[in-house]
């Protein structure tokens, strides 16, 4: 077998994602040309489909995970650990992803009654610093000065602060005494202003932006992973098959496997959503179920009870975890509310006439002066800071 039949499913992979150069077509109507090529070709087009969401629907689903079965028995062993999606190397990537799409569609969808962990209201102080409530109700501020923390009844579970705002708990053998940890709640509350990260038990990243908060276990067990959030949250999941991570709101709920998304509670504008930026993920509110594909957002309007879809910019969405304040087009009313949050202030706008219009602009790890400097700039307004107040005037 020469060089090019060797690489053919990388090739393939050109093709499929439209990234194929001139030379790769002439190679592919080459090869495309016999019978046995073309068969292989279809089965790996659905395959592709199936993995990408193309066409995730029940169906499709169970079709494509019977062609993989069939495919990857057909195979030679060489064959098998060719790369099949172009940023995953090994056809086990597939695999996992194949069992989301048949976990999602085809598991029962059940109530919102059936989870670990119910709804529970967090209330979030109205003053500075990032809190950390234990499980025995300690609290510890996070952010003044880097500690480490020692779980001594839930079999000595450590949690470090690794930077001013970062908290990593410790992978540490199983206790014993499994259901008392499985019961060890811990709670993080961000007031205005703040903001902090976390690294959970199984490996799990999780970012808290102004106005958040998360309720959590110490550690996960052998069952479903549950966390109950409020405000804005970021998440990148850790894969586990057999642990599938449920991201619980007020009105809404996200299951995972393993990937990266934000959810939203603040309810402006009247709804809260999840913003998918890769994997795949099921959204649930009452008896309305989405599974969701990346650069996708899953809205709940919070009046008509209704949820609806459409393609955004998830990217830009989740900039704020890395400390980048991302305006675009957004109305100057909306812009001040996003500031109070942002920066911890009250802002009282003097410039009626500003709020009807629409702003842009990126700040990256800026101050409150920097920004305002360059809004008031383009606005031809003014400002004047007061202590923990500002003045928008003409």
């Amino acid at each position: 077998m020469n060089q090019t039949s060797k690489n053919i499913d990388e090739l393939l992979i050109r093709i499929l994602d439209d990234t194929a150069t001139r030379a790769d077509l002439r190679v592919f109507a080459e090869w495309i040309r016999t019978e046995e090529n073309r068969k292989y070709f279809e089965q790996y087009k659905k395959i592709w489909h199936t993995t990408t969401g193309v066409q995730c629907d029940d169906q499709v689903v169970k079709e494509g995970w019977q062609d993989y079965k069939q495919f990857m028995r057909a195979l030679p062993e060489r064959r098998k650990r060719a790369v099949v999606l172009r940023k995953v190397l090994q056809y086990a990537a597939i695999v996992a992803v194949i069992l989301s799409c048949v976990y999602f569609f085809l598991k029962p969808i059940g109530s919102m009654d059936d989870l670990a962990i119910a709804y529970v209201d967090i209330t979030i102080p109205n003053e500075r610093g990032v809190m950390l409530t234990l499980a025995d109700g300690e609290k510890v501020v996070v952010g003044n000065e880097k500690r480490e923390v020692i779980f001594e009844k839930t079999g000595n579970v450590n949690i470090k602060q690794e930077g001013r705002n970062e908290l990593v708990y410790e992978n540490v053998k199983i206790s014993e005494k499994r259901n008392v940890e499985e019961e060890a709640m811990n709670e993080i509350t961000v007031p205005a202003g703040e903001r902090v990260s976390i690294i959970l038990s199984d490996g799990t990243k999780v970012w808290l932006n102004s106005e958040s908060a998360i309720r959590y276990p110490v550690r996960f067990g052998i069952g479903k992973r549950v966390v109950t959030v409020k405000g804005n949250v970021y998440f990148e999941v850790t894969k586990d098959v057999s642990r599938p991570f449920f991201v619980v709101m007020k009105d809404m709920e996200t299951e995972v496997l393993g990937t990266s998304f934000e959810v939203n509670t603040y309810g402006d504008h009247g709804e809260i959503y999840m913003a998918l930026v890769e994997g795949c993920v099921r959204v649930r509110s009452g008896n309305h179920v989405v599974v969701a594909k990346p650069n996708e957002q899953v809205a709940l309007d919070l009046e008509s009870r209704k949820i609806s879809t459409k393609e955004v910019d998830a990217a830009r969405l989740v900039a704020w975890k890395d400390g980048v304040l991302m305006i675009k087009n957004e109305p100057f009313v909306d812009v001040i509310r996003r500031l109070e949050r942002w920066f911890g202030v009250e802002i009282e706008n003097q410039c009626l006439q500003s709020s009807a219009l629409l702003f842009s602009g990126v700040f990256e790890r800026s101050g409150l002066e920097v920004v305002l400097q360059t809004i008031c700039a383009n606005l031809n307004i003014n400002y004047v800071i007061d202590g923990n107040r500002v003045i928008l005037k003409n």
